[in-house]
C-alpha cells in the first residue's frame, strides 16, 4: 500500500511538472548571451513554488554604468508565443540599468498572475571593457548599407574628444525631397544598446524639402538624453534616378512570397508619371486580412502604406479575385482594388485610403472634382 501511495505522488508530481508553462527571458545579448531570442534554452526560467513565479539567474554578466539592456519574458507554446512587457499595454520593454561599471549576477523573476517581471543585478566584481564604438545605421542613402551594424570600414563611426559628444559627418549624400530617411546610432555593433528619435528608441528621420546634394552632420549627446541629432546642409545640385516600386506583404498566394521586397514579379508597370500599377489575376485568397505596403528598389531603405503603417485587405469569403494595386509617387499614395473574378464579391478595405478619390497625380479630391479620377485604384471619369 505504501509502495502504491509512493508511486501515486511521484506521478501527481511528474503530471504537475508537465503542465508547467514555459517562460524565456529574451534580451539583449549582453544580459542574455543570446540577442532577443526566445527559442534558446540557455535562458528558460524555473518555477519552485509550482508555477506562481518564474526565476533566471546570469551571473558574471558585464554591465557598464549609463547603458539600459533591454528585455522582456516570453511565454513558448509550441509555435506560439507571448511577450510580456512592462507599460500600460503591456509592450515596452523591461530595462535594467547599473550605477556602476562592474561584473553583475542578474536575476529576473516573472509573476505569472499579474504578468509582471523584475529584475536584480547585484554587483559581483570588477570588469574590463573594451573602448566603446558608436555606429550610425539607417537607411543606404545615409549609411551607404542598408542598416548594416558591422560597419566593416568604419565609413559610420562617431568620433568623440570627451566621451559624453559624438559626431558623424557624411558628405556628398543625394537626398530626395519630402522623402525620409531613418536611422539610429548603436553601441559596439549590437542593438543591444541602441537610440534613435528624443534619446528613444523608435527610428529618427532626416527628410529635406529640396532634392540635392547634401553634408550631414550627426551628433550624439551620450548622457541621460541620448539625444541624436541630423543637420543637412545643401552643397549643391543633383537628381534622383527613377525608382522600381514594389508590393510586398502577408500572403504567398497573393505575393508568392512573405514581405519580400527584392520579388521582382511584384514590380509595379509605370502607367504615367508618378502613377503605378500592379495586377494580380485570378488569385486565390483565403477568408482573412492580407497586410502590404509598398517599398523602392528593392529594399526596406523607403516604403508607405496606410500612414506609416501597414494596409490591410480584409477577405471575409474565400474566393478567386482579381486584385489591382495602385501608387502614386509624388502624392506617396497606395491603394487597392479587388474585382469580382469568381461570383464572390464579399471583399472590404480596411484602411484609411478605402474609397477616397484621388486625381492623375495622386492628390486627393473631394465629391465636386470633375475629370479622370481614380477610387480605389480603378480609373473613371466624373462628371
Amino acid at each position: 500500500m505504501k509502495k502504491i501511495f509512493t508511486l501515486l505522488v511521484m506521478l501527481c508530481a511528474a503530471l504537475g511538472m508537465q503542465a508547467q508553462d514555459k517562460y524565456v527571458v529574451a534580451g539583449a545579448s549582453t544580459l542574455l548571451g543570446e540577442n532577443w531570442n526566445a527559442d534558446t534554452e540557455i535562458n528558460v526560467m524555473t518555477t519552485a513554488d509550482n508555477g506562481a513565479t518564474y526565476t533566471l539567474e546570469k551571473q558574471g554578466v558585464k554591465l557598464q554604468k549609463g547603458n539600459n539592456y533591454e528585455f522582456k519574458v516570453v511565454k513558448v507554446e509550441g509555435e506560439n508565443k507571448t511577450w510580456y512587457g512592462t507599460g500600460d499595454d503591456g509592450n515596452t520593454n523591461y530595462s535594467v540599468a547599473v550605477e556602476a561599471d562592474g561584473e553583475y549576477t542578474v536575476k529576473f523573476t516573472f509573476t505569472v498572475e499579474t504578468t509582471t517581471a523584475t529584475c536584480e543585478a547585484t554587483k559581483t566584481g570588477e570588469a574590463v571593457f573594451d573602448e566603446d564604438v558608436w555606429t550610425l545605421v539607417g537607411s543606404s542613402v545615409l549609411c551607404g548599407k542598408s542598416w548594416d551594424l558591422e560597419d566593416a570600414d568604419g565609413v559610420n563611426k562617431f568620433s568623440t574628444t570627451d566621451k559624453i559628444t559624438y559626431t558623424l559627418v557624411k558628405e556628398n549624400l543625394i537626398l530626395e525631397a519630402d522623402t525620409p530617411n531613418e536611422f539610429k546610432i548603436a553601441l559596439n555593433h549590437s542593438w543591444d544598446v541602441a537610440y534613435g528619435k528624443d534619446g528613444g528608441k523608435d527610428n529618427n528621420s532626416l527628410t529635406v524639402s529640396e532634392t540635392a546634394k547634401y553634408t550631414v552632420t550627426f551628433t550624439f549627446v551620450n548622457d541621460d538624453t541620448h539625444l541624436l541629432t541630423a543637420v543637412a546642409v545643401k552643397t549643391g545640385e543633383a537628381t534622383v534616378a527613377e525608382k522600381t516600386w514594389t508590393m510586398a506583404g502577408s500572403g504567398v498566394e497573393l505575393f508568392g512570397t512573405e514581405w519580400d521586397p527584392a520579388n521582382t514579379d511584384n514590380d509595379l508597370a509605370k502607367i504615367s508619371d508618378g502613377y503605378y500599377e500592379l495586377v494580380k489575376e485570378n488569385v486565390t485568397l483565403e477568408a482573412k486580412d492580407y497586410k502590404f505596403k509598398v517599398c523602392a528598389n528593392h529594399a526596406w531603405d523607403e516604403s508607405y502604406g496606410d500612414n506609416g503603417a501597414d494596409m490591410v485587405l480584409t477577405v471575409e469569403n474565400a474566393g478567386l479575385y482579381n486584385v489591382t494595386f495602385t501608387f502614386f509617387s509624388e502624392a506617396k499614395t497606395l491603394t487597392a482594388e479587388l474585382g469580382e473574378a469568381s461570383g464572390i464579391q464579399n471583399v472590404k478595405l480596411n484602411n484609411t485610403n478605402a474609397n477616397v478619390i484621388f486625381n492623375l497625380k495622386g492628390q486627393r479630391v473631394n465629391a465636386n472634382y470633375r475629370g479622370i479620377a481614380i477610387k480605389n485604384g480603378h480609373k473613371m471619369i466624373v462628371k
